[in-house]
């Protein structure tokens, strides 16, 4: 049975870690896995332990359970009890590329170089969201770009990949595009590829909780790209003390102009901010400057430049 639960490796060393980044190369689900272990007394109570120590728990009886039993070969048991034995294997575990070998088991050799010829729904299952340079993940980039089409489990990091792979597969047929999905009988959130629940960015310096997109505001695409970290807060707080409108335009590209001088110039202009700054630094209250995906609320996106462009 193929595995719909595919994780990379996590430094995280849990009974649900390892359950879970073995089930990629023995191609069970990790609820497999758990009943295989279980036929040997290994369970998750003690589980850790038990796997951990190669007297209580022999390879000779792992590969019992899962080659002669189970019907895993034996090249895919060596691979997986690096995972299984947990962190005193736990470098030569990273060394090994479990997307990699995802793709060769799947696609055979072939398919492996040509992912942009691979339906994306196959290529869900082993989709990790916290590897933003892997194969598989630009891969799916390429197909969604920034269209939120990735559903997680309530409460929780891990993909719901059932439910993700048919929310792609109704959108290929033509249903039209949802904002939430629901997974486990509540409703989730739909996020882009590369995102995950909870994940922070950097804030718009002039707009609460807004993002930046590549460091351009994604409300009037001023660039902040020149601005260092600490002149975007100076610059929150002079908005936020309504010494200008963030909605007039010469007044925001002059702000900027000078933002990208330094903090220096800019306490020179608004000293009284600059005490203000210098007091909530010392009171550790200074806006962190970083929004949440969840807190993103929707803005008419304007053009303070007077140029018509399409973005």
């Amino acid at each position: 049975m193929q595995n719909t639960e595919v994780n990379q490796p996590s430094t995280n060393d849990s009974w649900e870690t390892r359950i879970k980044d073995a089930s990629v190369v023995l191609g069970k689900t990790p609820k497999e896995v758990t009943e295989i272990l279980s036929t040997l007394g290994v369970e998750e109570v003690n589980g850790l332990e038990m796997l951990s120590d190669e007297e209580i728990t022999p390879f000779g009886d792992l590969r019992r359970a899962f080659c002669e039993e189970a019907n895993v070969k034996i090249a895919q048991l060596r691979m997986a009890v690096k995972y299984l034995r947990g962190p005193k294997d736990s470098e030569k575990a990273s060394n090994l590329d479990t997307e990699q070998f995802y793709l060769q088991q799947t696609f055979g050799i072939k398919g492996v170089y040509r992912l942009s010829d691979v339906d994306p729904t196959e290529l869900i299952p082993a989709y990790n969201p916290a590897k933003n340079t892997s194969r598989i993940t630009n891969a799916l980039k390429r197909h969604f770009g920034d269209k939120p089409v990735i559903a997680f489990k309530p409460g929780s990091k891990d993909v719901a990949v059932e439910e993700t792979i048919d929310y792609i597969a109704d959108l290929a047929q033509g249903f039209p595009e949802e904002e939430a999905i629901e997974v486990d009988g509540s409703l989730v959130h739909l996020y882009p590829v590369g995102v995950v629940p909870d994940q922070t960015i950097d804030e718009d310096p002039l707009f609460k909780n807004q993002p930046l997109r590549r460091d351009r505001s994604t409300i009037n695409r001023a660039n902040w790209s020149s601005v260092s970290h600490e002149a975007r807060v100076f610059c929150r707080l002079i908005v936020e003390s309504d010494e200008i409108d963030p909605t007039d335009k010469l007044a925001v590209r002059e702000l900027i102009r000078l933002a990208e001088k330094g903090h220096k110039d800019l306490k020179e202009v608004y000293p009284e901010i600059d005490l203000k700054y210098r007091q909530m630094e010392e009171d550790n209250e200074l806006p962190r400057l970083k929004v949440k995906i969840n807190d993103i609320k929707s803005v008419k996106t304007q053009n303070p430049f007077g140029v018509s462009r399409n973005y």
